[in-house]
């Protein structure tokens, strides 16, 4: 007897990665100071607009319930139900959201796990308003403990997909947002190097398994110069200056 193979759909990097946040103690530890991080750094106000994309499962824990009615998040799909009541069911790479609508965006553990990052940054550069602030939180591939990761046969497909912070930042600075690295995430610690200032903290901040890119989008007003140079006499547009007569 003749048996058709059936082929399982593989899942999706960013799936593999939420059943990890969800189950294992690394996760969890780090599902808790993302959650303090974020909680602390929003600073939300009444008319503030904030878009996540991608879901994290604990946006309750930073998102409280007073802001929750202009909070909305966006997600392709495996929502857990009566979490979000703002929640759009969207591609990840393009947003049904009007152009500079929003004041914050969050996007969280979700460029490395697609496969055009560039394009989701743009749209998150688009759906800004002027001086609206972007929160990204991803994975570092440079980390001794993302290393130790690589070289472990059974290390999950899902982190090799880490895109370092100073190649999102390059991309970022492509789209004229002002950045900075605005925290590092110790695993299997709660320790968090937030807002590092000094070149040590700095460098520790680079090596931690886990970072937080803060960006401004910022805008500049292109100032018309006057001319400063008077009309050179006999220079006349297309033609070249008349030599002057020899005696």
């Amino acid at each position: 007897m003749n048996y058709k193979k059936i082929r399982v759909p593989s899942q999706h990097p960013r799936q593999q990665f939420m059943e990890w946040y969800d189950s294992t103690s690394l996760g969890k530890t780090l599902r808790d100071s993302e959650s303090s991080y974020l909680l602390n750094s929003l600073n939300h106000t009444y008319y503030q607009r904030i878009l996540q994309v991608g879901r994290l499962g604990i946006e309750t824990t930073y998102i409280t319930d007073e802001f929750l009615r202009n909070f909305c998040l966006i997600v392709d799909g495996g929502v857990r139900e009566g979490q979000i009541t703002n929640t759009v069911f969207a591609k990840i790479e393009e947003w049904p959201i009007a152009c500079e609508s929003v004041d914050t965006v969050i996007l969280p553990h979700l460029i490395e796990f697609e496969a055009d990052p560039r394009r989701i940054l743009s749209e998150a550069e688009r759906v800004l308003k002027p001086e609206g602030r972007l929160f990204i939180l991803g994975f570092n591939p440079w980390s001794p403990h993302s290393l130790l990761r690589f070289m472990q046969q059974s290390s999950s497909s899902w982190s090799r997909h880490f895109v370092r912070s100073s190649q999102v930042m390059e991309w970022l600075n492509l789209l004229k947002f002002e950045t900075e690295l605005n925290a590092g995430f110790g695993l299997p610690t709660h320790h968090v190097f937030l807002e590092p200032q000094t070149t040590w903290q700095k460098s520790i901040a680079f090596l931690t398994p886990v970072y937080s890119i803060k960006a401004i989008k910022r805008t500049w007003t292109l100032i018309p110069m006057k001319k400063s140079w008077a009309r050179v006499p006999g220079l006349v547009p297309g033609q070249a200056m008349t030599p002057p007569l020899l005696d």
